[in-house]
């Protein structure tokens, strides 16, 4: 907010001085026209012709560009971006983003990042990230090879594993932008020479049950791995370790419960013995299927992890194919097994706009996230920062990102972005509810409307939103003073209470209700 967009369209093929017209219409993540524009363009003597005009960009949000020329010819296909427009964003300046901590922030990302991407890790607000590569990686030789090389690199004065300024060595405006690393055992994957044959994921075919090196090696490894996380990371408050990354059977893991079990059985102790400020979870299975996660707890799982990750993935939309009593049924199952409430937090979730569409795909993400840490999650982290693909960048079910990738040369990791709607939404929501507390859902909705109570330093946040009707009525008890009411985009108005009573429409995007003691 605050800054200037400039747009500018190059056009050839032309004749030499040829005079034409290009027409510019922005709209918003809806449709709804913000502007249109009819700019003069004249070509030179080689018949190309270039224009630049500034768009609208006194609010936030999601703007779409679509461009013209009078015989129809309009903007060409970009990396995974569609023929016919270019997208811009206006987000909340980092620089008036409050850090929360560890202990706080709420909100994570993963992956494809470059440090030529620019701000984006600041404009969405994001703090958690994930810290490979894990032991396949680190390990890909023999046991004890971590331990050794960090040994070695750390006497001549190098960092081990080497950071990288696209993760660790993030700033905004010349300012360093904390972040906060979730540590990465396994990754779905395993060195060769720790594997017990037969074992192997269909998928994950480098994943599977320990062999009897493996059960010598893993408890070293984890404790090095710990060691070196509490050395270079420690300003975080408490270090949250994630043991094994999607072992779903069969497809990514092909051993027993009792076999992934061991996983956690060995890491523990050894975690915990180098890095007293560990938190052991895992297992991050999707929370759709119960039985898997049940067989796990009766194995034995509940004595060696101290709370309970997950990749909450659902269908569209979230609210009617299972989220809430998912999650419901996996935090009683945990309480059951644990004999206490543990921390729960997610580590991957999204919906590819390919398959729903962009706008969808933003309220699919926004409103699960919402609804995971509404429902009492630690932190939650999305996926993916950009569209990504196997063989070319026109595959629609890896449409991920919350950006477009406009490089068709960089199929991971693109060095050119271009913002969906999930990304302003996200910033927005980010701004809203970074540090606060969930006081659970409210109760004094109907229909398909839903929202969360949030709390941060005095103030309260409703988030709220009705994902079935375009439009429909909420009249929420609201205390005698003004309250802001704010799109899902971040743009707020002063509402004054009647009475005692405040009026809202509610549709498919969330509103945030922001006062003190709602």
């Amino acid at each position: 907010m605050g800054e200037n967009v400039e747009l500018t369209f190059q056009a050839t093929g032309l004749a030499a001085s040829q005079a034409t017209t290009l027409a510019v219409k922005v709209s918003d993540e809806f449709g709804n026209e913000v502007s249109s524009n009819s700019i003069s363009m004249t070509a030179d003597s080689s018949g190309k012709a270039s224009v630049s005009f500034t768009p609208p960009a006194s609010k936030y949000g999601y703007y779409r560009a679509d461009a013209t020329l009078p015989n129809g010819t309009s903007l060409t296909q970009l990396g995974t971006r569609p023929a016919g427009f270019v997208t811009y964003a206006v987000v909340p300046d980092p620089a008036k983003r409050t850090n929360y901590g560890d202990a706080g922030s709420r909100f994570g990302m993963q992956g494809g990042f470059n440090a030529a991407q620019g701000s984006v890790i600041p404009y969405l607000g994001v703090r958690y990230l994930l810290d490979g590569p894990g032991w396949s990686g680190l390990e890909p030789t023999d046991a004890d090879q971590f331990s050794a090389t960090r040994g070695q690199e750390v006497a001549k004065g190098q960092e081990y594993p080497p950071k990288t300024a696209d993760i660790d060595g993030i700033t905004y405006n010349g300012v360093a932008w904390p972040t906060y690393a979730v540590p990465l055992l396994t990754t779905a994957k395993m060195p060769a020479w720790a594997v017990e044959a037969g074992t192997t994921g269909t998928t994950c075919t480098a994943m599977g049950a320990l062999n009897s090196p493996g059960v010598e090696g893993f408890p070293g490894f984890a404790q090095a791995l710990a060691t070196e996380v509490a050395t270079d990371y420690a300003a975080q408050s408490t270090h949250y370790y994630q043991v094994t990354w999607e072992p779903e059977n069969a497809w990514c893991f092909g051993g027993t419960p009792k076999q992934l079990v061991q996983f956690y059985q060995l890491a523990y102790a050894a975690i915990h013995k180098a890095d007293p400020k560990a938190i052991v979870m895992g297992p991050t299975l999707f929370p759709e299927d119960t039985t898997p996660l049940s067989k796990l707890w009766s194995a034995g799982l509940a004595a060696y992890v101290d709370a309970l990750s997950m990749h909450p993935y659902v269908k569209w939309p979230p609210e009617t194919n299972g989220l809430v009593s998912n999650i419901r049924t996996q935090m009683q199952m945990a309480h059951d097994a644990k004999g206490r409430t543990i921390p729960f937090v997610g580590t991957e979730h999204g919906f590819s706009s390919g398959s729903i569409g962009e706008l969808n795909e933003a309220l699919g993400n926004i409103r699960t996230t919402i609804i995971l840490l509404g429902e009492g999650f630690k932190f939650d982290f999305a996926f993916y920062i950009a569209d990504y693909w196997i063989s070319s960048p026109t595959e629609t079910k890896n449409t991920y990102g919350y950006y477009w990738n406009l490089n068709p040369k960089l199929d991971y990791g693109t060095d050119k972005l271009g913002p969906k709607p999930v990304a302003p939404a996200f910033a927005a929501m980010t701004f809203w509810l970074d540090g606060t507390s969930s006081s659970g859902p409210l109760s004094n909705l109907s229909g398909t409307q839903m929202g969360y109570r949030f709390t941060r330093n005095g103030t309260t946040i409703l988030a709220l939103w009705d994902y079935k009707a375009t439009s429909s009525s909420a009249t929420l008890p609201v205390p005698n003073e003004s309250i802001q009411v704010c799109n899902w985009m971040g743009n707020c108005s002063t509402s004054a209470n009647n009475n005692g009573r405040l009026s809202l429409k509610l549709g498919s995007s969330p509103t945030y209700v922001i006062g003190n003691d709602l």
